[in-house]
């Protein structure tokens, strides 16, 4: 099969490094001095990974992840994307279900009084990630930071990700050169239609403290 590198290497509305210099300065910035592509690539995902991961849109820009300097997922690998696709790499959405960690999640809900909001997301959710060209696809998921990881360890949860599988065990994933159709259609569906803004801030001040626990030795 050929590799098309082209539309793994465009901008588009929501994948907007075409349009902000600021996408495309901060991914020269950290991959200067870069010999190859691996580093290059190892360079932008450290600095998008260790961005706070906190709860929002799924339709935004990324330039509005990288002027916030925070984001879920979606926003986090749409930056991803970009950065990498601003040098030159080939990058590309991978989307699919996850089973959440319940024991976590309720654990986080009691400590912010919102455990029946929570409840709303449901066990399985969806999930966006980021597979990289270097010579073959390789999958990363920069959407949790260090020190989320941290905590969520400390309150004895794991970083693995339960992907939801079709009949027969097939792990079923959505690959994407351009998620913008994908991430409207997302947002229509959204969790949480009333207090949206009020049960983020919420979640996020609930994330803040668990980053603190992970940063405590």
């Amino acid at each position: 099969m050929i590799f098309n590198r082209d539309i793994y290497l465009q901008p588009s509305e929501l994948c907007d490094f075409d349009s902000s210099q600021k996408i495309k300065q901060k991914a020269v910035e950290l991959t200067a001095g870069c010999r190859n592509r691996q580093d290059r690539f190892e360079k932008i995902f450290a600095f998008v990974k260790e961005l706070p991961y906190g709860f929002e849109d799924w339709d935004l820009k990324a330039s509005d992840v990288m002027e916030k300097g925070w984001g879920m997922c979606s926003g986090k690998t749409n930056l991803l994307v970009a950065m990498l696709r601003s040098v030159g790499i080939p990058a590309r959405y991978r989307i699919y279900r996850i089973r959440a960690d319940s024991a976590l999640w309720g654990r986080l809900g009691k400590a912010i009084d919102q455990e029946e909001r929570l409840q709303e997301l449901g066990a399985e959710r969806d999930h966006v990630d980021c597979e990289v060209w270097l010579g073959k696809w390789v999958a990363s998921d920069p959407g949790r930071d260090s020190a989320m990881e941290k905590g969520i360890l400390k309150l004895g949860g794991t970083l693995d990700r339960h992907v939801v599988s079709a009949e027969k065990g097939k792990e079923i994933y959505l690959h994407l050169a351009v998620f913008d159709g994908w991430a409207r259609q997302r947002q229509s569906l959204r969790a949480f239609r009333s207090g949206r803004a009020d049960v983020f801030a919420a979640i996020n001040r609930g994330l803040d403290q668990l980053r603190e626990l992970g940063r405590t030795t």
